[in-house]
């Protein structure tokens, strides 16, 4: 494709829905539900493939937005993470200032995720907070902690 023709192409925005949770919360309506680590693995290979077959197509798009939802994200291994988000760089035109997002449980959080999700190309992360009330926050059956979200929220804002 010739330079002028790359500013011809349409802008696209994707979302990557991540079906998994530690635990289906009452209010939750999404499509989610607890699996175990071979069926997380399962569903990303799954993934990458999916999203191979969109190469030919990728030709007429830009991405200006990815967003990463649930379900839980978090609950991905960061490496994981990093794998789909390399095979939309080598599937599609990814634009430089793209925004790319990803939903995140205080709960799920590992030691070094956050490193590797900006490593991947995440820069922005949406971190699940419904209340700041410890017994709200048990009335919804969410499995972190206020002190959790805090301790999420410095170490993605240090990152």
């Amino acid at each position: 494709m010739e330079s002028g023709e790359a500013s011809m192409k349409k802008e696209l925005e994707l979302y990557i829905h991540i079906p998994f949770c530690v635990k289906k919360c009452a209010y939750c309506d999404f499509l989610s539900a607890p699996a175990k680590k071979e069926a997380r693995e399962s569903y990303v290979r799954a993934l990458i493939k999916e999203i191979d077959h969109y190469k030919k197509l990728s030709e007429f798009y830009t991405i200006s937005t990815i967003f990463i939802g649930g379900g839980t994200p978090s609950l991905l291994e960061a490496e994981q993470i990093v794998r789909v988000l390399n095979k939309i760089n080598e599937t599609f035109t990814v634009a430089k200032n793209a925004e790319i997002s990803m939903e995140m449980n205080p709960g799920t959080l590992k030691p070094g995720a956050l490193q590797g999700y900006k490593e991947a190309g995440v820069n922005r992360v949406s971190i699940g907070l419904q209340s700041a009330n410890e017994k709200e926050l048990k009335l919804l059956g969410r499995i972190h902690t206020w002190e959790d979200f805090q301790e999420a929220y410095e170490e993605a804002r240090s990152v």
